[in-house]
């Protein structure tokens, strides 16, 4: 009889143990506060209840954007805008098939502004466009321009000749 008894209580306890240990094994998916299903492609963060996540921050909160490195299209040669000055300088460039982004580089020593134009006779302003720091350099989505133009904020003291390379990502 006791031997019946201890066969008894080692089956159930490794009965229960396989048990808990199934359970382990299965997949818990992490729900939101509410109870529900948390979707896979939504960046989370620990709420500090067990298996709960929420989406992190507001709505407001600022997040790091994940990009794809910059690859360059065409020849792999910039175009450079020599000579700018502060009175607007026109420019005829052509965009490679596959660009969808362009690295606009300004080595000169005052901010530039950028901006596409319908013609040769059209130019940027210092109230338009787009600028640039001085010496920095910025990866931006592109449209389709045939004409751009221009413009130095100030007077540079060196030659200031912006480059703009088209390419992907970035």
């Amino acid at each position: 009889m006791q031997k019946l008894s201890i066969a008894l209580i080692a089956g159930m306890t490794l009965a229960v143990a396989s048990g808990a240990l199934a359970q382990q094994g299965t997949y818990q998916p992490f729900t939101q506060p509410g109870g529900a299903e948390t979707p896979a492609y939504v960046i989370l963060c620990a709420t500090g209840v067990k298996r709960e996540a929420a989406p992190c921050g507001g709505a407001l909160t600022p997040m790091t954007v994940l990009s794809t490195p910059f690859v360059r299209s065409g020849t792999g040669d910039p175009i450079i805008f020599d000579g700018v000055t502060t009175t607007p300088k026109q420019f005829a460039i052509t965009k490679p098939a596959d660009a969808t982004s362009y690295r606009f580089v300004n080595p000169c020593n005052v901010d530039v502004r950028i901006r596409k134009v319908g013609s040769m006779q059209e130019s940027v302003t210092l109230i338009t466009g787009t600028r640039f720091l001085a010496r920095s350099s910025e990866t931006l989505g592109t449209s389709a321009p045939t004409f751009v133009s221009i413009i130095a904020t100030a007077t540079p003291t060196t030659e200031c000749n912006p480059e703009l390379q088209y390419g992907r990502g970035g």
